[in-house]
């Protein structure tokens, strides 16, 4: 018999899956409460059992979202590799991950509209910069760059990367192609400032 704990997270889920659905096959205006409640077959007792709002639904939708998009990233990028091309490969992947038209409209059009875009950027940052920040001192510390200040070219690397994904959507291959070159000559620029 399933637990407690065990049925509430299966709600939770299913909450979020069906305002996901909903999200991206009417959009932000037509997806409301009622109508994702009553196709998901659930209460408005079981939705503020667990959220209290629809907008406190979709920023945990953008959140995972965008966590999920930098973990299957990092999961196809060689741990073994030198810090410098592990960082390039994982950006690289991550800018493909970005592309699947779910996502991106999760991260870069439903999710901002919704949450707003300081939102956005704050979850964002929770994992992509101290992941950058981790992979500059690594850098650092392994060559063959010296990352002076990786907090702040953590938040270069990371805007850089938001850019190239805007890009990406549009032009594709090309932003990608472009992504571990721009790495390396913005970190080598910053290496000549010291």
């Amino acid at each position: 018999m399933p637990s407690q704990q065990c049925r509430s997270d299966a709600t939770r889920d299913l909450l979020l899956a069906a305002f996901r659905q909903s999200l991206l096959n009417v959009g932000l205006e037509a997806t409301t409460t009622a109508s994702v409640l009553a196709q998901a077959g659930l209460s408005k007792g079981a939705l503020y059992h667990h959220f209290s709002s629809k907008t406190e639904v979709i920023e945990a939708i953008y959140r995972a979202e965008s966590h999920g998009a930098i973990e299957r990233a990092l999961g196809q990028v060689d741990a073994q590799a030198p810090p410098l091309e592990r960082l390039k490969r994982s950006c690289e992947v991550w800018l493909i991950e970005v592309r699947d038209p779910a996502v991106s409209r999760i991260l870069f059009e439903i999710g901002p509209a919704a949450i707003g875009f300081a939102a956005a950027q704050r979850i964002e940052n929770e994992f992509s910069l101290a992941l950058f920040e981790r992979q500059l001192r690594e850098i650092d510390r392994d060559g063959p760059i010296a990352v002076a200040d990786p907090p702040s070219a953590a938040r270069l690397l990371n805007a850089m990367m938001a850019e190239l994904a805007l890009i990406s959507r549009a032009q594709r291959s090309e932003a990608i192609a472009d992504a571990g070159r721009l790495i390396e000559a913005v970190l080598k620029g910053l290496e000549n400032l010291d």
